[in-house]
C-alpha cells in the first residue's frame, strides 16, 4: 500500500542482529519436556502462559528452539503475547521478523500488541508489512489500525484504510463501523462521522458513544446532547463523554447538573468522571458540592490517587478551604509532580508562601520531577507573599539548578513579585528584555495602580494598546486609574471612547453559595427571583455605611 505512510516517527526500531539461535544454550536445564509433539506444544503454552519475567521468557523461547517449535505459530503467537504484556517491545519484533512465514493471525498479535501498549505509528508499520506479504487484514486487524490512526489523528491513513475495510467487504461490521466513525470524529469531521453513523444497520452503547465523542470534539456540544437523549442505553462512557464535552465548551455549572442527573440514573462514575467533575466544582467554586463528591469517593472506596488527589486539592483550594485541600494532599498515596504543583499553587494564593516553599522543599527531597508548572507556581507564592528575594533567587537558579529555560509566565511572574514590591525599574527592565503579551503588561499595570504611579501607568497604557487595541479591559483598567485619581473628565473621555469603538465590558459574574444553594448575580441584575428585597437591603447597608463615614 503505497499510500499509506503514517507521518509519526517510529517508536522501536529493528535491531539488524537478531535473537542468537543458540539462546538455549544459555538457559537452564531445569525444563523437561515431554517427548511427543502435542504434549511438548501443551507444555510450552502453559509455561508461556504463566510467564513472569523477562529471564523466563528467554528461557522458555530458548527450549522452543531446542525443541523446533519456534516456527509454530500457535507457540509463537504466545511467546508475542508474553513479551508485549512484560513491555518487552523490541524483543517481540526482533522475534517476529525470525518467522519464516507469519500469518494474517501473527501479524494481528503484533498490531494489537502496540495498539495496546500506545506505540501506533508502529502498530501501522506492521500492518503495511502485512499488506506487503502473502495474507490480507481480516476483521480483526481493521478495528486495531482504525484505532490506532483515530490516535495519531492519521485522517490521510484512515481514509485509505476505510478504503481497504470496503473493497474486502467488511463495510457491514459494527466493530469496524464503530471504529470508522470514532476515526472520523477524531480528525474533526463531525459529518462524515454522522454519515457512516447514520448508515449503520446495527448499533451498541460504544456506536452511539463514539458518535457523541465525535460531536464533542469537534465542539458541537447542542448536537451532542440531541444524540445523548436519544441515546437507548447509556453507560459510564457515555455519562464521561457528555460531562468532558460540557467541561470543554466553559459549562461547568451543566456538567456538575450532568453528573447528578448521572447518580439519578444509578451510574457508577469512574475516575474519569470524578476528575472531571472535581474540576468543575473547582471552576465554581462550589464547597458543599465538592465535599458531597469527596463524601461519594470515601463511601465507594474510590482509591485517591494521583489524578484524583488533585483534583480534590485543586478544588478544595479554589473553593477557599485551604484546609481540607491540606487534608486531601496528605491523604493522597503515591503523589506526583501535578500533585505538588497543586498544593503549592494553592498555598500561593492564599498567601501562604513560606508554606508553599516547604512543600517544595519536600517535593525536591523525595526525588519528585520539578517542571516549568513546578517554578510558576513557587514563583507565584513568593509574589503573592511578599518573598521578593526568594522569588528572585529562584528565578535566577531555575536553569542552572532545574534545566528549565524561563518562559513568558515566569517571567510574568517576577514582574509581579517586583510590581507588588513597588520595584518598578527593574520589573520595567524585564519587561523591556522579553516579548510580552497584554497578561504580563496588565499584571504591571495593577501594581502601578497600587502604587499611584500614574506616569507610568500611562506608558503601560500605550504599550497595552499596541499589544491589543481592542481589549475591553485595556480600556477599563485606564478609566479606573484616572478614576482613582479623581480625574474625572479623562475618565470619562475613555469611556466615550470605547462607546465610539463599540466595545463592550463583558458583564462580571459573582455567586454566594447558601444551604447548598448556589445564587448567581450579575450588576444590575433582576432576575433573581428576591431581588426586590436584595435590592432594598443592600440600600440599607449604603445608607449604614453613609453615616458611618460621616460619623469618622
Amino acid at each position: 500500500m503505497a499510500s499509506l505512510s503514517p507521518s509519526t516517527s517510529t517508536h522501536l526500531q529493528r535491531p539488524a542482529a537478531p535473537i542468537p539461535t543458540d539462546i538455549a544454550a544459555s538457559s537452564s536445564n531445569k525444563l523437561q519436556l515431554p517427548a511427543k509433539t502435542h504434549s511438548l506444544e501443551r507444555r510450552c503454552s502453559n509455561l508461556l502462559q504463566s510467564c513472569s519475567s523477562s529471564s523466563r521468557l528467554a528461557e522458555i523461547h530458548g527450549h522452543l528452539i531446542r525443541s523446533s517449535l519456534h516456527q509454530n505459530h500457535f507457540l509463537a503467537a504466545r511467546l508475542l503475547s508474553c513479551c508485549f504484556s512484560l513491555g518487552r517491545y523490541s524483543y517481540a519484533s526482533r522475534f517476529f521478523g525470525l518467522l519464516l512465514h507469519p500469518d494474517v493471525f501473527l501479524f494481528n498479535v503484533m498490531i494489537k500488541g502496540f495498539v495496546s501498549a500506545g506505540f501506533h505509528g508502529e502498530a501501522l508499520r506492521f500492518y503495511c508489512m502485512l499488506l506487503c506479504g502473502d495474507s490480507l487484514p481480516n476483521d480483526f486487524t481493521l478495528p486495531l489500525v482504525l484505532k490506532a490512526c483515530s490516535k495519531l489523528a492519521a485522517a490521510g491513513e484512515g481514509r485509505t484504510i476505510h478504503g481497504h475495510v470496503l473493497k474486502l467487504g467488511y463495510g457491514s461490521n459494527i466493530f469496524i463501523q464503530t471504529a470508522l466513525v470514532d476515526l472520523y470524529g477524531t480528525c474533526w469531521d463531525a459529518a462524515d462521522a454522522r454519515k457512516l453513523f447514520d448508515r449503520m444497520t446495527e448499533r451498541d452503547v460504544v456506536s452511539w458513544n463514539a458518535m457523541v465523542s465525535a460531536y464533542v470534539r469537534s465542539g458541537s456540544i447542542l448536537l451532542a446532547e440531541r444524540l445523548f437523549d436519544e441515546m437507548p442505553v447509556r453507560n459510564v462512557n457515555s455519562w464521561t463523554a457528555m460531562i468532558g464535552g460540557l467541561m470543554n465548551a466553559g459549562d461547568p455549572k451543566r456538567a456538575l447538573t450532568a453528573f447528578r442527573q448521572m447518580q439519578l440514573h444509578g451510574v457508577r462514575p469512574d475516575k474519569m468522571v470524578i476528575v472531571a467533575i472535581l474540576s468543575a466544582i473547582s471552576n465554581l467554586g462550589y464547597l458543599s458540592s465538592g465535599k458531597w463528591v469527596h463524601d461519594y469517593i470515601r463511601k465507594n472506596a474510590i482509591p485517591i490517587d494521583a489524578f484524583v488527589g488533585t483534583a480534590l486539592i485543586d478544588m478544595y483550594s479554589k473553593s477557599g478551604s485551604i484546609r481540607d485541600a491540606r487534608l486531601a494532599f496528605q491523604a493522597t498515596k503515591f503523589k506526583n509532580t501535578s500533585c505538588y504543583n497543586a498544593m503549592i499553587f494553592g498555598l500561593a494564593v492564599h498567601g501562604l508562601g513560606e508554606e508553599a516553599i516547604s512543600v517544595f522543599e519536600e517535593m525536591k527531597r523525595n526525588g519528585i520531577e520539578i517542571d516549568d508548572v513546578t517554578m510558576i507556581a513557587v514563583l507565584t507564592s513568593c509574589s503573592h507573599s511578599g518573598l521578593v528575594e526568594e522569588g528572585l533567587r529562584f528565578f535566577e537558579t531555575m536553569r542552572e539548578l532545574y534545566g528549565i529555560d524561563p518562559r513568558i509566565k515566569h517571567h510574568g511572574c517576577v514582574v509581579d513579585l517586583l510590581g507588588r514590591a513597588g520595584r518598578f525599574a527593574e520589573a520595567m527592565e524585564i519587561v523591556d528584555s522579553i516579548e510580552v503579551d497584554h497578561v504580563v503588561m496588565g499584571t504591571l499595570a495593577a501594581a502601578c495602580r497600587t502604587h499611584g504611579k500614574t506616569e507610568l501607568a500611562e506608558e503601560i497604557a500605550m504599550r497595552m494598546s499596541g499589544l491589543d487595541a481592542e481589549n475591553s479591559g485595556f480600556y477599563v483598567w485606564r478609566a479606573s486609574v484616572h478614576a482613582g485619581n479623581e480625574e474625572w473628565e479623562e475618565a470619562a473621555e475613555i469611556r466615550r471612547r470605547m462607546k465610539e469603538r463599540g466595545i463592550e465590558k463583558g458583564a462580571g459574574c459573582s455567586w454566594i453559595e447558601a444551604g447548598e444553594k448556589v445564587h448567581w448575580f450579575v450588576a444590575s441584575d433582576h432576575s433573581h427571583p428576591r431581588s426586590k428585597q436584595i435590592y432594598c437591603r443592600l440600600d440599607e447597608l449604603y445608607a449604614v455605611m453613609g453615616l458611618l463615614g460621616k460619623e469618622g
